[in-house]
C-alpha cells in the first residue's frame, strides 16, 4: 500500500489540493454506491464534488432577533476536467484505447456506447440512463458521492493548445469520511474511536480497517469495505461480520478506522492534443487553417429534486425529458473564400464535419457532425491584427429518431 495512514493520521496539518485522486464506476442499480478498483481511476486537472445544504432565515416575526433557520434540499454538485488520453501504443482496435472511467462518462454524457467494432463509440441515439460512483480521495479525506451522472460536457480543441472536455453533473448524495483511531480491542461489530472521532464517519460511508503497520486488517482484506450503519457518539457500528482483527489494545499497536480506497491506481497517461489532427466542413474546403473548435453537450435532464418527503434527489434521480443541444464553436481567419461561406450561412443548411484529433493512421479520436447549422456571425474588425470570425452554431440529426447529431469513435 503506497499510502501510510497511520502517518496521516498522527501527522496532522492541512491537505492539498495536489493530494486529490478521483476515481469513477458505473453502478448496477441507481444511486447505489459501488466500490471502484484501481483500474477506475482517471486523471484530472481540475472539478471537485460540492455537496451543499442551503439554509434561510425563518421568516417569524418575533421583533428585530432571529431564532431559527429553515433547511433546504440538499445539492450535490460536481465537476471535472480532463484531457483526451488515447493509449496510442495499441495495434489493434480495442476498448482498452481509453481509461474505463472515461467510457462511463461518455456514456453518461451521450447515452449509447457501441463496442461491437473492437473500439468504443459514442452516439446520442439511446436515451442516458446510468449512473455513477465518484470517489475523490485526498490524504486524511474522501468525498464517497452516488448516484452520479452528467448533464453537460465541453469539449475544446485549440490549435495551440491541449485539447480537453469540462464535464458537469449531480448526484445523489455524497459523505465526507475521515480517519480515526481505536485503543480497544474491537471484537464486536464496533469500532470505538478517540473522542470526537465518530462525527468523521457518516452513516453509510464505505471503510477500512488499517492495522499500525499499516497492512489491511483480515476484517477488510483488500478491495473490500464495511458499510458504516450507526454512530453513537465515538462507538462505530459497522455491517457485516463480527470483527475479528480489529484489536488495537496492544501497546504502540493501535487500529485505524479509514475512508475506503483502492489498492492501486492506473490509467492511461498519453494526452492528445490539437497539434495533431484535422478538421474538416463539408462545403468549406477552404477552411485550411481553423483555430480552435469546441462541442458542448447539454442533456437537460429533468432532475428529480421536488420529490416530498425526499432531502435530496429521488428516484429515478433524473429523466432524460429534455431535448439535447449540441453547440459547435469554430473560430477561423478571415478571408475571400470565407465571404462566400459567410453568404451561404443566411441559407441555414447543414454541413458535415469532422474532427479527428491524433494521429488518422494510429489509435485517434474522430469526431463526426453531419448536420451543423451555423449561424449567421458577426465579423468584427480589431485595432490591429488578423480579422477573425467566431462562428457558431448547432448539431442536428439528419432525420427524425436518428439521434446522429455527434458520433464520438475511438479508432
Amino acid at each position: 500500500m503506497a499510502k501510510n495512514y497511520p502517518s496521516l493520521y498522527n501527522a496532522g496539518g492541512y491537505s492539498t489540493a495536489l493530494e486529490q485522486k478521483m476515481f469513477i464506476k458505473k453502478e448496477t442499480v441507481r444511486g447505489t454506491m459501488v466500490l471502484p478498483t484501481g483500474a477506475d481511476f482517471i486523471y484530472h486537472t481540475a472539478g471537485s464534488v460540492n455537496s451543499s445544504k442551503p439554509i434561510e432565515d425563518s421568516p417569524h416575526k418575533s421583533g428585530r432577533h432571529q431564532t431559527n433557520v429553515i433547511e433546504g434540499k440538499t445539492t450535490t454538485p460536481w465537476t471535472l476536467t480532463t484531457l483526451f488520453n488515447i493509449d496510442t501504443s495499441l495495434g489493434a482496435k480495442s476498448v482498452s484505447e481509453i481509461d474505463p472511467a472515461l467510457r462511463v462518462l461518455l456514456e453518461s454524457m451521450w447515452g449509447k456506447e457501441d463496442v461491437t467494432s473492437g473500439s468504443p463509440v459514442y452516439d446520442a441515439s439511446s436515451a442516458p440512463d446510468i449512473t455513477f460512483t465518484m470517489m475523490e480521495i485526498g490524504t486524511v479525506w474522501a468525498k464517497q458521492t452516488m448516484g452520479c451522472f452528467v448533464e453537460s460536457a465541453n469539449s475544446t480543441f485549440p490549435g495551440d493548445g491541449r485539447a480537453q472536455c469540462e464535464w458537469a453533473g449531480q448526484g445523489k448524495n455524497s459523505y465526507l469520511v475521515g480517519i480515526g483511531k481505536s485503543i480497544l480491542d474491537n471484537n464486536a461489530n464496533t469500532v470505538t474511536l478517540a473522542a470526537g472521532e465518530g462525527k468523521r464517519f457518516p452513516v453509510g460511508a464505505k471503510v477500512m480497517i488499517v492495522k499500525a503497520d499499516n497492512s489491511k486488517s483480515a476484517d477488510t482484506p483488500a478491495g473490500s469495505a464495511r458499510n458504516v450503519v450507526s454512530v453513537a457518539g465515538d462507538v462505530v457500528t459497522l455491517d457485516g461480520a463480527v470483527l475479528a482483527d480489529a484489536d488495537g489494545s496492544g501497546v504502540g499497536a493501535p487500529v485505524y478506522l479509514v475512508y475506503f480506497e483502492p489498492e492501486t491506481a492506473t490509467a492511461i497517461d498519453d494526452p492528445q492534443t490539437g497539434l495533431q489532427g484535422s478538421i474538416s466542413i463539408d462545403g468549406a474546403p477552404f477552411l485550411s487553417c481553423i483555430r480552435s473548435f469546441g462541442i458542448n453537450g447539454t442533456n437537460n435532464h429533468e432532475i428529480h429534486s421536488n420529490c416530498y418527503g425526499e432531502d435530496g434527489l429521488g428516484d429515478p434521480l433524473f429523466s432524460a425529458a429534455g431535448k439535447l443541444n449540441v453547440e459547435v464553436t469554430m473560430e477561423v481567419g478571415l478571408t475571400k473564400e470565407l465571404v462566400g461561406f459567410y453568404n451561404d450561412l443566411k441559407n441555414f443548411e447543414g454541413v458535415d464535419a469532422t474532427l479527428i484529433l491524433g494521429d488518422a493512421l494510429g489509435r485517434h479520436l474522430q469526431i463526426e457532425l453531419p448536420k451543423v447549422i451555423f449561424n449567421v456571425p458577426e465579423v468584427t474588425v480589431p485595432d490591429t491584427g488578423v480579422i477573425t470570425v467566431p462562428l457558431t452554431g448547432s448539431a442536428k440529426q439528419t432525420d427524425i429518431d436518428e439521434g446522429d447529431e455527434i458520433t464520438l469513435s475511438f479508432l
